[in-house]
């Protein structure tokens, strides 16, 4: 909340209450009060006899002052309220840790050797592989597919195209349809693991699946 009324200087002195607004650090009225005394006994001391202040504009004075330091108030209300309630989001999502969720995304984690990639075809394809890719983006594995329409499920066993294990961690992945006439068929892809922590980032809820992340507004099934 921004108030600001600024007065005509009288022999160089001028008030804001602008400044008042600067107490953004928990000073209260009382703390500063006599900084806005001293501006008011300033005014008094070298206003004109002839043309004196009106008392209505120290009592806006002082009502904008308090003004600002009710707006102080009310954030620091919101600011717990907004702390408390992300502390409930985080002990709600507590519960998530030692489920398997699945996602949305084009990132997995191999997890003790294995990982889970799901897809849903729109429609039946003629071909489907998922490629699986590493850090440095090269396809260490090529996997055919199930063809027909709905939900799937793969298991990858961590091995690459020559049967050697690889280590845990993350890995990009593809899965790509095409019909009977080479055009790419709708699908939507996705991962599931194990949720190792949770945490907030930015307010919002984030799983973790190792060092994968997961939003949990991207999480489209949960299991025990």
């Amino acid at each position: 909340m921004a108030i600001e009324s600024v007065r005509e200087p009288v022999n160089g002195v001028e008030f804001k209450s602008s400044d008042a607004s600067s107490l953004t650090n928990g000073s209260s009225l009382a703390e500063t009060f006599d900084t806005f005394l001293t501006l008011l006994t300033t005014q008094l001391q070298y206003q004109d006899p002839l043309d004196p202040m009106d008392t209505n504009e120290f009592t806006s004075q002082l009502v904008e002052f308090t003004s600002v330091e009710q707006a102080i108030s009310t954030n620091k209300k919101l600011d717990q309220l907004l702390a408390l309630q992300d502390g409930m989001q985080l002990n709600d999502a507590v519960n998530y840790i030692g489920k398997t969720v699945g996602a949305d995304g084009i990132i997995l984690m191999l997890q003790d050797g294995q990982s889970t990639i799901t897809y849903d075809l729109g429609a039946n394809a003629a071909q489907a592989n998922i490629l699986v890719i590493d850090e440095q983006g090269n396809t260490v594995r090529t996997i055919d597919a199930d063809t027909d329409v709905g939900h799937h499920e793969v298991v990858w066993d961590g091995l690459d195209d020559d049967g050697e294990p690889l280590e845990d961690g993350l890995y990009g992945f593809l899965v790509t349809a095409i019909d009977s006439e080479d055009n790419p068929v709708p699908l939507v892809q996705g991962t599931a693991g194990q949720v190792t922590g949770v945490k907030l980032v930015n307010g919002e809820v984030v799983l973790e699946i190792d060092d994968l992340e997961v939003a949990l507004s991207d999480v489209l099934t949960i299991e025990q």
